[in-house]
């Protein structure tokens, strides 16, 4: 276990960069939303915080971004963002170091996704409670149906993962309550947190076997937990079902590469209305290897009585799918 010292925030931030836009003086009504990424992140956060602010209009945010650098073309588009919806944003520069051996189980991902777990103890000076989000999701209605929950005595909340993947993760990690959650979204009490002293308990799996982990930060968050928290319905952090308030495009295709279905036509909407460019929606590349995307793609033409696009689809499915079969490719 640490030293409480070695959490002080100095330890942590490197620059903090502000862009204070809100024009209420009331610090007792705003919503607090936190994010980690790493620069190369920095759109799709601008698209999951558009999403919020374009179904909130009547709510004042404090939106804290925290990572391990910026792009001036990033901090720009940011302070645009801050400007177009007279918001309060901070950039938090973090020093990477004291999270280098923490584990990485996936290529794809980076360091950058311990950092939630020390936000708890930078933003206690300025809330008592925030919003936690990952920066692959949309925001469709109100956020206070989340920013609402009671938190009972609870650290936070977040939603249960789905029920093949509690049952594999449950197993995996040894979870004695049978209990998983998605730690994409939580509604964090801070006192709690700290009463707990989850962040010192994160950082004791620092350096641990990575064959114990499938995951990340929710692996450990999980072990450090096993269940005891608050779990609220999986539309706060959900696929594309319908009374979904929060899409979390988490799987293999993400809408920033294609649209496959009206979930991914949604998140390009608000792409548009953000500061970042817009992007064009090519088809999956003609491989093997993406033949369900043709399916995909051939299932929604149908839905829009598109039929000429759909035949298109229906023709790469089946040739991908083919090809697929013999090894041609």
């Amino acid at each position: 276990m640490f030293h409480q010292e070695k959490f002080a925030k100095n330890h942590f931030i490197q620059e903090k960069i502000n862009y204070e836009c809100l024009a209420s003086k009331d610090t007792n009504k705003i919503i607090h939303i936190a994010f980690n990424i790493n620069d190369g992140f920095f759109m799709q956060m601008g698209v999951t915080v558009t999403s919020v602010l374009e179904n909130n209009t009547d709510k004042a945010f404090a939106i804290h971004i925290f990572c391990d650098g910026v792009s001036k073309e990033n901090l720009t588009k940011t302070r645009q963002l801050a400007e177009k919806y007279q918001q309060n944003f901070y950039v938090y520069i973090m020093d990477m170091k004291p999270f280098q051996t923490f584990h990485i189980k996936t290529r794809h991902f980076s360091r950058v996704t311990y950092l939630r777990s020390v936000m708890p103890k930078i933003l206690k000076p300025l809330t008592d409670k925030y919003l936690y989000m990952d920066a692959d999701m949309l925001c469709v209605g109100d956020i206070s149906e989340i920013t609402d929950i009671d938190l009972q005595g609870y650290p936070f909340a977040a939603a249960s993962e789905t029920p093949q993947a509690v049952a594999y993760k449950t197993k995996f990690l040894h979870q004695k309550s049978g209990k998983h959650f998605n730690d994409g979204l939580m509604w964090i009490d801070i006192a709690e947190w700290e009463r707990e002293q989850i962040t010192e308990k994160v950082f004791s799996y620092q350096g641990a076997d990575p064959s114990r982990f499938s995951g990340q930060s929710q692996d450990i968050m999980n072990l450090v937990l096993d269940g005891d928290i608050l779990f609220i319905d999986r539309r706060y952090n959900g696929g594309s079902d319908k009374g979904t308030l929060i899409y979390h495009f988490c799987g293999r295709n993400k809408p920033w590469h294609m649209v496959l279905n009206d979930a991914d036509a949604l998140w390009r909407h608000y792409l548009d209305l953000s500061p970042w460019d817009s992007m064009p929606d090519p088809l999956p590349p003609k491989t093997p290897q993406h033949y369900f995307n043709y399916k995909l793609l051939m299932e929604r033409s149908w839905q829009k009585r598109e039929f000429t696009n759909c035949l298109q689809y229906l023709f790469w499915y089946t040739v991908l799918k083919i090809e697929l079969k013999l090894g041609l490719k």
